[in-house]
């Protein structure tokens, strides 16, 4: 009997990527593609279908609720049968070249060395493989202040894969503390720094910003809108005086709104890719 594969496609933008990926893989998903405006996720033909799909709908229509802004929409299920699925599946995976500094690529290509910083990604489990606009102009920026002077720590708020932690270990931020509370994050974050051979550098913790006393000269956040604004104190309070703060996860008229609440920086570069916006800030002294 042929073996066959459950598809699930959902319309979902940025980072709530990362909530559906992480519930969808509770669910028995063992292999999801996140692109700019869907994802797609995989369960095995053992899967109970007429248990799962109301279930998924049940979960996606209280993110609805949750989200109003359209970053949730519609879903579609096919049936597909495999035909060298393994190397079908990774087939949507390529390296990409990412600014002036990185190769993100798949742990089963090498691609060939031009002189920038490699990192190794395992798609699976966790938002942040280097395809999303997001993620991209973050690596972006994280580049460029390292170019200046390399901080030597660095946080890494909702760190998912764990890609712009490895980033900043690569560009010899020396220490990084990683944080999400999501542990199917963790867990394959903790599998990409092992991937990576990142020993030492990054730690990775389940703590919340708000109970953290140390400051850094960089902070990253790539997460959804309404937890940016929920954390905008604590995270302010984690910034050196002249200290960078890099915000990502947002469209373009989110900007405003995370301007108002994070008074007390000056707007250094604000990149637009598509409908993504990636703001890098420097607290004012």
């Amino acid at each position: 009997m042929a073996v066959r594969w459950l598809e699930l496609s959902v319309q979902a933008q940025g980072p709530v990527q990362d909530t559906i990926s992480s519930f969808l893989v509770e669910q028995g998903s063992t292999g999801i593609v996140c692109g700019d405006r869907s994802l797609r996720a995989f369960f095995p033909g053992t899967a109970d279908g007429t248990a799962l799909r109301p279930l998924v709908r049940r979960y996606l229509r209280g993110l609805r609720d949750i989200f109003p802004d359209g970053l949730v929409g519609r879903t579609r299920w096919r049936v597909i049968a495999e035909k060298n699925w393994h190397d079908a599946w990774r087939g949507y995976f390529k390296p990409q070249r990412i600014g002036r500094s990185f190769i993100v690529a798949p742990p089963w290509i090498r691609p060939k060395e031009d002189g920038r910083h490699l990192i190794f990604i395992e798609p699976a489990m966790a938002f942040g493989t280097g395809t999303h606009e997001t993620t991209r102009c973050c690596l972006e920026l994280i580049d460029q202040i390292c170019a200046e002077k390399s901080p030597g720590k660095a946080l890494d708020v909702g760190t998912g894969s764990g890609i712009l932690a490895i980033g900043m270990a690569r560009l010899g931020v020396r220490e990084v503390l990683a944080l999400d509370n999501d542990p199917v994050a963790l867990n394959a974050a903790r599998a990409n720094l092992q991937l990576n051979g990142i020993d030492g550098a990054v730690t990775l913790s389940d703590a919340s910003v708000g109970r953290l006393r140390r400051r850094f000269p960089l902070v990253v956040a790539n997460i959804i809108l309404e937890t940016l604004l929920e954390m905008a104190g604590p995270l302010t309070r984690r910034v050196d005086a002249r200290g960078s703060l890099i915000l990502s996860g947002l469209l373009h008229d989110h900007v405003p709104a995370v301007r108002r609440r994070f008074h007390g920086f000056r707007l250094v570069r604000r990149k637009d890719r598509k409908e993504w916006s990636t703001l890098l800030l420097r607290k004012e002294p």
